[in-house]
């Protein structure tokens, strides 16, 4: 049901249209602008025919009411609204009935943090630095809350294991190759809806000399230069 809910969204669509392309589609929880890291994992197609069959062979013959959370505004996420809106009709176009329930950011955070109960579904965008953050925070069996934000209560001791692995290594390709092993194991089992990775945007002049954009979101002034 899981992978029918990936096939049957047009992340694509929404990249282009909603989030007027300042975002690329995810493949899973590691963001392509990592690299190797991200493994050479290919996002879900939008394939609503693959997803109804899914659907049937999960025995999910008849309509099946959803309710995802969504925060009306909130730190970092991209439109959650509109973009909620477009997945509850992909959704509904497979025969899986979504009904939204927004929520002001704090008391957000306080039904989602806590682990998903009375909804079945939650919106949340994450700004990181490095391919750790967000699978060692909202992935690992041990994050469970309230101990982490492993919000969908996610389980699998491979992910586990690779995770404190990649943590200890020094080499940076030893390091890459354990975080696209997570990607690709997480991307199968899909835990998650994954929908985009935000592009970092700046603002400059053309007096000013140097500015690059950088994947992992910190602005790096060294070499620029104002004529």
């Amino acid at each position: 049901m899981r992978r029918a809910v990936n096939f049957a969204v047009n992340k694509q669509q929404l990249v282009e249209q909603v989030l007027q392309g300042t975002a690329s589609v995810a493949a899973g929880p590691i963001a392509t602008a990592f690299g190797p890291a991200a493994g050479r994992v290919r996002p879900y197609t939008f394939d609503p025919a693959r997803a109804r069959r899914l659907l049937a062979e999960a025995g999910l013959n008849k309509p099946v009411s959803l309710t995802l959370a969504v925060p009306t505004s909130g730190s970092g996420m991209l439109a959650p609204i509109q973009m909620a809106t477009a997945i509850q009709a992909d959704l509904s176009a497979v025969g899986l009935h979504v009904e939204l329930q927004t929520y002001e950011w704090n008391s957000y955070l306080t039904e989602v943090n806590g682990g998903l109960k009375s909804t079945d579904m939650a919106a949340m965008a994450w700004m990181t630095t490095d391919p750790d953050t967000l699978p060692f925070l909202a992935l690992r069996s041990e994050a469970h809350p309230p101990d982490g934000f492993n919000s969908g209560w996610y389980t699998n001791a491979s992910v586990d294991q690779l995770l404190v692995e990649a943590r200890t290594r020094t080499n940076a390709q030893e390091r890459a190759q354990k975080y696209a092993q997570v990607q690709q194991i997480v991307h199968d089992d899909a835990p998650w809806l994954f929908v985009a990775s935000w592009k970092q945007n700046i603002a400059s002049h053309s007096d000013v000399q140097g500015v690059r954009v950088e994947p992992s979101f910190l602005l790096y002034l060294q070499g620029v230069s104002k004529l």
